[in-house]
């Protein structure tokens, strides 16, 4: 990553993961997925955890690495409003579901829209990580 960045130059990340924003939501379409998918995040590669910390990957990595500095993590906060159709088309671009078998993926998606209402709040916020390139 370091050879894309000129020297003096700055590096931003931007990840956005898409989550039921209403708590009994986001427990009753786990327990949905549950037979065929307990976890549907992506860990980091790093091992951090991706709640409550001062600083998430890639941040974490971009800190160890001897090529960057001041590396900063902002949290813009997000809401949106979308049909339980949409979220689930949403998911089906998220890697745990892809790499289900079809009939187990297809199943998923019915018994999450089951217990989704028409529309579902999300909760979108976008953490951005900058780190400058050393000189």
């Amino acid at each position: 990553m370091a050879a894309l960045v000129q020297p003096g130059g700055v590096f931003a990340s931007f990840g956005v993961p898409i989550q039921l924003a209403d708590p009994a939501l986001k427990e009753a379409a786990r327990a949905a997925r549950a037979p065929y998918l307990e976890e549907d995040g992506v860990p980091s590669p790093d091992g951090t955890p991706s709640t409550d910390r001062p600083m998430e990957w890639p941040g974490t990595e971009l800190q160890q690495s001897e090529w960057f500095t001041e590396v900063r993590q902002s949290v813009i906060e997000r809401r949106l409003t979308m049909s339980a159709r949409d979220y689930v088309g949403q998911l089906s671009t998220v890697s745990a579901y892809v790499m289900l078998p079809p009939a187990d993926r297809d199943e998923v998606f019915r018994r999450i829209l089951r217990v989704l209402p028409a529309t579902v709040e999300i909760n979108a916020e976008i953490t951005a990580h900058l780190a400058r390139r050393h000189h």
